[in-house]
């Protein structure tokens, strides 16, 4: 059995072990995911799911964010002890991805900001948070920071275009 298919097994028996019983659809919804990606998953097939959801997947299930390299390597799982716990509990009110919401839990926010899209409130916005390593050096900051100046003013652009009118 090669390293990604024991993995899927644990993952697989981690679920099925949680009391009450969780089903694929259960945990799909959960973490906001098809039932498919559950599958994916839980199977040979978990290569094939971005790293950060399978990260999301684990922590959802209560293991330590190292545990799944420890089933790679032939380890088990490690449960996450309380003091882990708060960093590992979704947010389900912002309704935010798996992967999103990992990203933003693991890493360093540098700076956010919002663009709306109209002058009125049912026009939308788009939320952009800018992040980098916690461990970014100053000169990683600086570097990620000039990228943003340049990406940002696309964005400012894109806000403020006017739609186009389509006259029938």
């Amino acid at each position: 059995m090669d390293d990604f298919a024991r993995l899927g097994e644990q993952l697989k028996a981690a679920r099925q072990s949680r009391r009450p019983r969780v089903s694929q659809t259960d945990a799909a919804a959960a973490l906001g995911v098809g039932r498919s990606t559950i599958q994916k998953m839980e199977a040979e097939t978990v290569s094939q799911v971005t790293p950060t959801t399978v990260q999301a997947y684990a922590r959802w299930l209560g293991w330590t964010d190292e545990s799944i390299k420890h089933v790679l390597a032939g380890g088990d799982p490690k449960m996450a002890t309380d003091g882990e716990k708060p960093a590992l509990q979704p947010v389900p009110d912002l309704g935010l991805s798996p992967d999103v919401e990992y990203e933003l839990r693991t890493g360093k926010v540098l700076s956010s900001q919002v663009f709306n899209l109209g002058p009125d409130e049912e026009d939308g916005q788009i939320i952009v948070v800018l992040q980098g390593r916690k461990d970014a050096t100053p000169q990683e900051v600086e570097r990620i920071a000039a990228k943003f100046r340049r990406a940002r003013r696309h964005l400012q652009g894109i806000a403020s275009e006017p739609d186009e009118v389509v006259e029938t």
